[in-house]
């Protein structure tokens, strides 16, 4: 079932703007050719203005209604509930990160420390190999979770190197913890630098994509698509995973922040995004931003 949701195409101020100023101009062509048959022949033109006024004011006001303060107020519900979402989604985040710090690399670390002073109190010379190692262990160990920390905040490959790179990296670490068939081309994307904003969001939205199928899809496959073309990013995911209920397309439960952080990120930067989803037949997200990355 096709569903393609772009605020900025159907609330185009131009396009809203024109449209509205027709109805006007043929609701008022209406009234005029009305109003010589409804008012007697010695009126007054006040009457005729007032009446002119009420007609024109009852055939522009649904209009106004369905094609500006309708969609304003449906944007403003699904930006507020995204906010609350985004917040709700922040705390949960860093309460994740403490906890990780904590019980991960805080407990290594700990461990770490006492190691050390034991051997600085004096082990016997036979074991200091063998505490050595298991220093060293525990010192890789804080390592991998810092960097593992690290990824999740902001991938240094992003930055030093590009959207490709990152994406590679992503995808290996699915692949290892993961078994899902996972397969990625950025071959047209090698050697290519975007604006920061542009990768950055590019970066979010594949991987909140891939997130999406591992927690929700239950699927055995997905292919993950990114290149430049026409002046444009474009990025294809697809999966053979149990697809996605129609409501939940079309209002997304609160809490579900995926598919809202992924549509917001991409209409800030003037793009757009559209899934296709079949209940049991799995789901394809096509995302499309301009290089430059402009505003809608």
């Amino acid at each position: 079932m096709p569903f393609t949701p772009n605020p900025a195409a159907w609330t185009s101020p131009i396009r809203v703007w024109g449209g509205v100023m027709l109805v006007v101009l043929a609701a008022e062509y209406l009234v005029m050719l009305t109003l010589p048959w409804v008012l007697p022949a010695d009126h007054s033109r006040w009457l005729e203005a007032a009446i002119d006024a009420g007609m024109l004011t009852t055939l522009v006001s649904p209009v106004l209604w369905l094609s500006i303060v309708r969609p304003l107020r449906g944007m403003l519900r699904i930006r507020t509930r995204f906010l609350a979402d985004l917040f709700a989604a922040g705390e949960a985040e860093r309460r994740r990160i403490a906890h990780d710090l904590h019980d991960g690399v805080g407990q290594s670390l700990s461990l770490l420390v006492s190691g050390l002073r034991s051997a600085r109190d004096g082990t016997a010379p036979a074991d200091v190999a063998r505490r050595c190692l298991d220093l060293q262990g525990l010192a890789e160990s804080a390592l991998r979770d810092v960097k593992r920390l690290a990824l999740g905040l902001r991938p240094s490959l992003l930055d030093d190197l590009g959207l490709a790179p990152a994406l590679e990296r992503v995808v290996a670490d699915i692949r290892d913890h993961h078994p899902i068939a996972l397969t990625l081309d950025v071959d047209r994307l090698a050697d290519v630098r975007l604006p920061d904003r542009v990768e950055t969001a590019v970066f979010r939205i594949v991987q909140e994509a891939l997130a999406n199928v591992l927690r929700h899809s239950g699927a055995a496959g997905a292919a993950v698509r990114v290149w430049s073309e026409d002046g444009a990013v474009k990025v294809s995911v697809v999966d053979d995973g149990r697809g996605i209920e129609p409501r939940v397309l079309r209002s997304p439960p609160a809490g579900h922040l995926g598919l809202a952080g992924m549509r917001e990120r991409a209409t800030l930067l003037g793009g757009s995004l559209s899934i296709d989803s079949t209940p049991g037949r799995g789901t394809r997200v096509t995302v499309v931003i301009p290089a430059e990355g402009r505003s809608p």
